[in-house]
């Protein structure tokens, strides 16, 4: 049985944990900062997992991830930019993947996302924080030898289950679902996060492929007249899209941060305003000018679909899919725990 390290409690490291947990091939170590939260408890309930707290004021306990990367054989990263700011991120992903190299690790994967100030030509309309610190870790680790650790990268975006949460439609009077966002003519390259742990579970078994390989996943480019028409043909009920100013968006979406959409990301961790760039307004502002610009598979964000249905051919691919696999109805669901 091989043990694996995995970062966090959040959904993407849950969904990861789930599928690994369930092969029965693996034991878990779950670096958590609080180990008694229910995202916590709800994984240490699974078969063959085992919490390590990461006490740590700022980002991560050197001494307690090195401590749990030495008793490992591979170690899954997924940094919270929203927890950490963009300059923070930057630093512990590479720190992160040095010290694993340190403690022998045989396989280190990153959840990273596309590096679109690089592919626009730093066009700042295009600048996401949380998008540009990941980024400039996967730099580095394209730098970086594929021996005696094995790396990989698995590029994703919004999750397809934001649907719930930042994405899901409101109720109009005429008993019309409104699906309001910021996208214009623009497209979402979700990614559905079961398919996600999927990807990962493939580079692990597959690291003669996969070492090495910066693969961008997805389900589907996405436009908002595919959301609203996969939920009446999901639901029969009647929905339609709505393209929102980007202002109203954020002035509805961040309501329970302490200064609304004004507040800094990062501000969860780092305490040092200086050290902090983006407000969330700004980020989700330009965050949305990237799928404006990723129409058709043909702009800024682009997929290779034919090389993720070899890898994975049961994947979900369309959202009306994934909306029956899941029952969706548009009810609102946690998602993201900064919403809460």
């Amino acid at each position: 049985m091989k043990t694996g390290l995995i970062l966090g409690t959040g959904r993407q490291s849950e969904a990861v944990v789930n599928l690994l947990s369930s092969t029965g091939q693996y034991h878990l170590l779950i670096l958590t900062r609080n180990i008694n939260s229910p995202g916590a408890i709800k994984l240490q309930a699974l078969p063959n997992v085992e919490l390590v707290a990461n006490v740590a004021d700022n980002g991560y306990n050197i001494t307690t991830f090195l401590a749990a990367a030495q008793r490992t054989d591979f170690v899954f990263v997924n940094t919270d930019g929203f927890a950490l700011g963009e300059q923070a991120e930057t630093y512990w992903g590479i720190r992160l993947f040095e010290l694993s190299s340190k403690a022998k690790v045989k396989h280190i994967i990153y959840s990273g996302l596309d590096y679109n100030g690089k592919e626009s030509g730093f066009d700042p309309k295009f600048y996401v924080g949380h998008y540009e610190g990941k980024a400039r870790v996967q730099e580095f680790m394209h730098a970086q030898p594929k021996s005696p650790m094995a790396w990989s990268i698995i590029r994703s975006g919004p999750y397809i289950e934001n649907l719930t949460q930042l994405m899901a439609p409101t109720l109009s009077t005429d008993g019309t679902y409104l699906f309001e966002l910021p996208l214009s003519a623009g497209a979402i390259p979700y990614i559905d996060l079961d398919d996600f742990a999927r990807y990962v579970h493939w580079a692990l078994k597959h690291v003669e492929e996969s070492n090495g390989l910066d693969l961008g996943v997805a389900t589907v480019h996405a436009s908002g007249a595919d959301i609203a028409n996969a939920f009446t043909a999901t639901t029969g009920k009647p929905a339609k899209y709505v393209d929102l100013p980007v202002e109203t968006w954020n002035a509805k979406t961040w309501t329970k941060l302490p200064n609304g959409p004004d507040t800094k990301v990062g501000f969860l961790t780092v305490k040092d305003n200086n050290a902090l760039f983006q407000s969330y307004g700004e980020n989700f502002a330009n965050w949305w000018n990237l799928y404006k610009a990723s129409a058709g598979n043909k702009g800024l964000i682009r997929r290779d679909y034919e090389l993720l249905d070899r890898i994975l051919p049961s994947r979900v691919k369309r959202v009306e899919e994934w909306m029956k696999k899941v029952a969706y109805s548009g009810e609102r669901v946690s998602v993201l725990n900064i919403l809460e």
